[in-house]
C-alpha cells in the first residue's frame, strides 16, 4: 500500500511540474511581452496579460473569433500612434474623415486581414503555414476584403481605392471578355470568378497571371504584355481576390453595414465612332467605365502605319475590309459561329448599339500600304504576324488561333499546293482565322507573294511531285481488287464510314471528329483538322476529291500519312460520315 501512495505522489508532483510549466509558458507568450511593452511605453502600471477577443457573427449564425488584438493591443488607441508595430495604433482606413467609422474594437483584424484569428503564435496567427486558405493580407491588399461588408459591384468606396482600380482593370484589360463575375460579365470561355477569393489565395491570384500554366497546366490564358506592371497585376489580384460569396452584409452581421451601389456600369445606347474607340481602347466613355478592351489582344494601324495594341489576336487594321460589317459584329457576339475553333471571347453582352460603335471605329482604320511593295514587305505587312517570320506558322499570334497559320517552310507542302496558295490567299479560308484579301490585295501582289513564299521555302532547290489520284465512281472497280474478282465501288455509307473512322482517325482527329484526338499535340505542326467544322468542309475548294486524296496520299509536309492500305470503298464510307456530319442540313 505504501508503495502504492508513493507512486501516486510521484505521478501528482509531476504533474504539477507540467501545470507549473504550461502555466508559465502561458504566461510567458509573445502576446504577453507585447501587452507588458505596450503599458510600459503608456507609463502605467502592468494590469496582468489578457486574451482580447472579437466575436464578428455570420450569415447562418456562425461566428469569427478575432484574438488579434492580444497582439495589436493599441490598434485603437491615438496614443500609441507612435509605437512599433504591433502595438502601435492602426493607421485610418478612410483618410480625411474626422473619425475613421471602422471600430477595430468591434470588428476585429480578420475581417479585412484574413489569417487566422483563433490562434495566439506569431507564424499560426498570420496563417503562414502550408494549407492555411487565407494567410495574411497585408497594406493595401487588405481592401480586397472590404467586399465583405460593402456592396461594391459599382460606385466608389473611400479607403478602397486599389480594389476599385482592380474593377476598373477587369474592364479595361478585357479580362470580363472570358472570365465571369456575377453581376459584372456572363462568358463561359474561362474559369468563373465569382468566388475566386473565395477558393484562392491572393499569391495564387498573381501566380496565375503571371504564368497562366503554372496552375493549370492546359491554360489558353494569354500572357498579356501588363503582367510587367506590378501595379496593374496588384490592383486586378486584390479586386478578384475581394470575389467571395461569403459575405457580412447585413445590419446584424457586418460590422459596417451595407452600403447600397452608387452607380451602375455605362453602357452606351447612342452609336458613334467616339464610343467605339472607348470601348476599343477599354478607357472610360463620357466619365464612366464600359465593357471594352479590344486593344489588350489585337493591333491595329494609324493612318500613318505605326502599329499599336497587344500582339495575342489577329491585327484589325484590314478585318472590315476583309471580312465585312456583317461577319465582324457575328464573330464579336459568338467568333465560333463561322470559325468552329475561335479561342476568341464571346461578347454576347454587347448591345446593337455598342456593336455598331466598335464596327463604326473599326471602320476608321484606313491605313493602305504601297502598291510597290516586294514580296518581302508584302510578307512583312501582311502574313508575318501569323506565319511567322521563318515562313513556319509560329508567328507572335499564332499561338492563339486554332487552327494553327500554315507552315510554308516545308517544301512539300509548298511544291504540292501551290495554286491552292493564291486561292487561299485572294478568297481566304473559310472557317479558319485566314480572311480573304482580295479587297486590300491586287492579282499582281498575290502573285509576288505566292513567289515569294515559294522562293523561300525551296531556297535549297528541293522539290516535290504529289501524286494526283481521281476521286473514284460508283461502278469503278475497286483499287485493291488484287484477285481481280470485280468488286464494284458503291455509294458511302455513313454509318460504315462511322465504324471506320473510329478505327482508323480517332487517335488523331478525336473521337468527336474536331481534331482534338489523344496523339493530337504529340505531332508536328500543324495539328489534325476538324472534320464537324461545317464552315471549312462546305466551301467549293473542299470537295470530295480533295478528301479522297488526302486520306489515300496524305498531306504533303503534314503529319497526316497515307492511307492507301484502305480500299476505296472504306474511304468513301469515310467521306460519307464525314458530309454527313457537315452539310447544311446536318446543322
Amino acid at each position: 500500500m505504501i508503495k502504492d501512495y508513493r507512486i501516486l505522489l510521484v505521478l501528482a508532483f509531476a504533474g504539477l511540474v507540467f501545470f507549473g510549466m504550461s502555466m508559465y509558458k502561458a504566461l510567458d507568450q509573445d502576446f504577453t511581452k507585447h501587452q507588458k511593452e505596450y503599458y510600459k511605453l503608456l507609463g502605467e502600471e502592468f494590469p496582468g496579460a489578457e486574451i482580447k477577443q472579437v466575436n464578428v457573427k455570420t450569415p447562418g449564425g456562425g461566428m469569427v473569433v478575432d484574438r488579434c488584438q492580444s497582439c495589436h493591443i493599441g490598434a485603437s488607441n491615438p496614443d500609441a500612434v507612435g509605437f512599433e508595430a504591433p502595438l502601435a495604433t492602426h493607421p485610418p482606413i478612410v483618410t480625411g474623415t474626422e473619425k475613421d467609422p471602422h471600430e477595430f474594437g468591434k470588428m476585429g483584424c480578420v475581417v479585412c486581414h484574413d489569417g487566422n484569428g483563433r490562434a495566439l503564435d506569431l507564424h499560426d496567427a498570420h496563417g503562414e503555414y502550408h494549407g492555411w486558405p487565407a494567410p495574411l493580407l497585408v497594406g493595401e491588399v487588405a481592401q480586397a476584403n472590404c467586399n465583405r461588408c460593402h456592396a461594391m459591384e459599382s460606385g466608389s468606396l473611400a479607403g478602397a481605392e486599389l480594389y476599385e482600380k482592380g474593377r476598373t482593370l477587369f474592364l479595361e484589360k478585357a479580362c470580363w471578355g472570358c472570365h465571369t463575375i456575377a453581376g459584372i460579365s456572363s462568358s463561359s470561355q474561362a474559369p468563373e470568378l465569382t468566388d475566386a477569393g473565395g477558393k484562392f489565395t491572393y499569391e495564387y491570384l498573381v501566380e496565375s497571371m503571371l504564368v497562366p500554366s503554372a496552375n493549370i497546366d492546359h491554360s489558353k490564358m494569354p500572357t498579356f504584355a501588363w503582367i510587367h506592371e506590378e501595379d496593374t497585376v496588384s490592383a486586378i489580384a486584390t479586386y478578384l481576390k475581394g470575389q467571395q460569396k461569403t459575405r457580412l452584409r447585413s445590419s446584424e452581421s457586418a460590422p459596417i453595414g451595407y452600403i447600397k451601389p452608387a452607380s451602375e456600369l455605362a453602357r452606351i445606347t447612342e452609336p458613334s465612332v467616339e464610343a467605339g474607340r472607348s470601348l476599343f481602347a477599354g478607357t472610360p466613355f463620357e466619365g464612366s467605365v464600359a465593357k471594352g478592351g479590344c486593344v489588350n489582344c489585337h493591333a491595329f494601324r494609324t493612318s500613318d502605319g505605326d502599329v499599336a495594341g497587344g500582339n495575342i489576336g489577329p491585327e484589325l487594321t484590314w478585318t472590315l475590309r476583309n471580312r465585312g460589317r456583317t461577319f465582324v459584329k457575328e464573330h464579336i457576339v459568338n467568333a465560333r459561329l463561322h470559325v468552329a475553333d475561335s479561342i476568341m471571347p464571346t461578347f454576347k453582352d454587347y448591345n446593337d448599339a455598342e456593336l455598331e460603335s466598335i464596327v463604326s471605329f473599326l471602320e476608321t482604320l484606313d491605313y493602305k500600304a504601297s502598291a510597290k511593295l516586294d514580296g518581302q514587305a508584302l510578307y512583312d505587312t501582311y502574313c508575318w504576324a501569323c506565319h511567322g517570320e521563318n515562313l513556319d506558322g509560329r508567328g507572335d499570334v499564332a499561338p492563339m488561333l486554332d487552327p494553327l497559320p500554315r507552315d510554308f517552310s516545308k517544301y512539300q507542302f509548298v511544291s504540292s499546293y501551290e495554286t491552292r496558295f493564291k486561292d487561299s490567299i485572294r478568297d481566304g479560308v473559310t472557317g479558319t482565322a485566314m480572311p480573304t484579301w482580295k479587297n486590300i490585295l491586287s492579282d499582281e501582289q498575290i502573285d509576288t507573294l505566292v513567289a515569294f513564299i515559294k522562293e523561300q521555302s525551296l531556297a535549297d532547290t528541293k522539290t516535290f511531285t504529289r501524286i494526283d489520284r481521281a476521286l473514284p465512281k460508283v461502278g469503278d472497280p475497286e483499287r485493291l481488287d488484287y484477285k481481280q474478282k470485280g468488286t464494284a465501288l458503291v455509294a458511302g455509307d455513313p454509318d460504315q464510314g462511322l465504324e471506320s473512322y473510329q478505327k482508323f482517325c480517332t487517335s488523331c482527329h478525336g473521337k468527336l471528329a474536331n481534331g482534338k484526338g489523344p496523339n493530337a499535340y504529340l505531332l508536328e505542326h500543324p495539328l489534325p483538322r476538324n472534320l464537324i467544322n461545317k464552315e471549312f468542309l462546305n466551301q467549293t475548294a473542299v470537295d470530295d476529291d480533295r478528301l479522297y486524296q488526302s486520306i489515300l496520299l496524305g498531306v504533303a509536309g503534314t503529319p497526316m500519312p497515307a492511307h492507301d492500305h484502305l480500299t476505296d470503298q472504306t474511304i468513301l464510307d469515310i467521306i460519307a460520315f464525314i458530309r454527313a456530319n457537315t452539310t447544311e442540313e446536318s446543322k
